[in-house]
């Protein structure tokens, strides 16, 4: 798959017409290592980074959670999200979810009636 997080950074970065060594003073790297990543050289930083990188955009939720799973895909090596992984961990019953999950290979078709509830309930 095709690093897609330097991408939406740059362009985030741009429409709001934020300077790349500005942009990389407010996340707390180099004007260089941003420039790597906004052009595909580099994977994304450790997730404290794109953290940062989210709140100095101003990200809405959605978009905060597309930068995440961006900054995941660009890895060399499967991943989760950082903030995921930081929900899973800190909710123990998804993290019983998630192995009953995997233990009897739950169908998609399962969880397309677990998501269609939740949605009915919050959304």
């Amino acid at each position: 798959m095709e690093n897609q997080f330097g991408v939406f950074i740059n362009k985030r970065r741009n429409e709001k017409q934020i300077s790349l060594r500005s942009f990389s003073s407010m996340i707390g790297i180099s004007p260089e290592y941003l420039s790597k990543i906004e052009n595909g050289l580099r994977s994304a930083p450790k997730g404290a980074v794109v953290k940062r990188i989210s709140e100095a955009l101003v990200l809405n939720d959605d978009e905060q959670e597309i930068l995440f799973d961006l900054a995941a895909s660009s890895k060399s090596s499967p991943t989760v999200a950082g903030d995921l992984v930081e929900y899973i961990m800190n909710n123990e019953i998804v993290h019983q979810l998630l192995r009953f999950s995997k233990r009897y290979n739950v169908s998609d078709d399962d969880f397309q009636l677990i998501m269609d509830m939740l949605r009915e309930k919050y959304v």
